[in-house]
């Protein structure tokens, strides 16, 4: 009978620290901790732009860095997935410099190896104010419109990302209000 009691009180026990253990996971701030898994990649003058998150333990973070250093201006992303301990590490990412001669920066990454539901993602800065969306266009002729996201006091970026769509060679303008075409990547058929 008393190793009855001893075995329930252990559960008793064992059941309270396992779920304050789970809900101190839960209660970091998220952002903040990714946000420093994204400065431990030591680029120069880096911030973090947006998170979007993919999967319950993963997230793709869209970051600047290199502003007002002599090497230029980056945009780029970081994969990072939460351990067991609440804690974002880095698993993977890229970055572009900024373009000098383009109104829209681009960049296309391969998810299939991070992500169970999503395989492409093109992404870039927005240079151009009157740049108001962005359209992508497959090489299938099918068309979709990229998500615009604002950040840091009018800057703004776009992206696209699908669940099995192939956004390799896709068509990507940027639009005026008026449905114009301010830039186009890749320029010809312009």
């Amino acid at each position: 009978m008393i190793n009855k009691l001893r075995f329930g009180l252990f559960l008793t026990i064992a059941a309270i620290v396992m779920a304050a253990f789970i809900m101190s996971i839960g209660v970091k701030d998220d952002k903040r901790e990714i946000e420093k898994a994204v400065l431990t990649l030591n680029q120069p003058m880096a911030h973090l732009a947006d998170i979007e998150v993919l999967e319950r333990n993963k997230v793709i973070a869209f970051y600047e860095w290199g502003q007002g250093t002599a090497s230029g201006e980056y945009f780029g992303i970081a994969v990072l997935a939460k351990n067991l301990f609440g804690g974002w590490h880095f698993r993977s990412g890229a970055t572009s410099v900024t373009p000098d001669d383009y109104k829209l920066g681009w960049s296309f990454q391969d998810l299939k190896r991070e992500f169970s539901d999503y395989t492409d993602m093109i992404y870039g800065k927005i240079l151009d104010a009157d740049i108001k969306s962005v359209l992508v266009t497959t090489k299938q002729g099918k068309q979709y419109s990229a998500k615009i996201m604002e950040y840091d006091y009018g800057e703004r970026f776009w992206f696209l990302i699908t669940d099995g769509v192939d956004l390799v060679d896709a068509t990507i303008k940027g639009l005026s209000i008026n449905g114009e075409t301010i830039e186009q990547i890749p320029k010809y058929n312009l």
